[in-house]
């Protein structure tokens, strides 16, 4: 039997929670959703996921300010985690000085919305097959 893994999901769109749940679903993934950061934090704390699937732009706490605080967290700072993005300026940020600054390594992946299925789990196969290895961009 196939091993049963875990999502987070955090977004600010209800929409794209949803979109990016239901694909998920579809390929055997548990899902839990938050709708901002501090939400997403939480659940990320609660029971550490295997993925994290975060939106890069939301209101009040940032996705780069939640990847920070993941980041600097022994527990929680290897679990592979998925940026997504609405614009593409923000596929170049330089992640090599923010990561630099938290000591730590890049985002695991990136992927652009809309979000398309066949990209999203052939990003989060290879992230989590590779974990820990170069950023990947969907």
């Amino acid at each position: 039997m196939a091993e049963i893994r875990n999502a987070v999901i955090i977004d600010d769109d209800p929409d794209v929670r949803r979109y990016i749940e239901s694909i998920l679903l579809d390929h055997g993934f548990e899902t839990r959703t938050a709708q901002n950061a501090r939400e997403g934090e939480d659940l990320i704390r609660e029971t550490p996921p295997d993925l994290i699937c975060l939106d890069l732009m939301m209101p009040g706490r940032s996705g780069i300010q939640l990847f920070s605080r993941l980041k600097k967290d022994e527990a929680l700072r290897d679990i592979a985690l998925i940026m997504i993005t609405g614009i593409k300026e923000e596929m170049n940020i330089d992640w090599g000085d923010i990561a630099k600054g938290l000591r730590t390594r890049k985002p695991d992946g990136f992927i652009e919305k809309p979000v398309d299925p066949g990209r999203l789990i052939q990003l989060v196969e290879n992230v989590l097959s590779k974990k820990g290895e170069s950023v990947q961009f969907g």
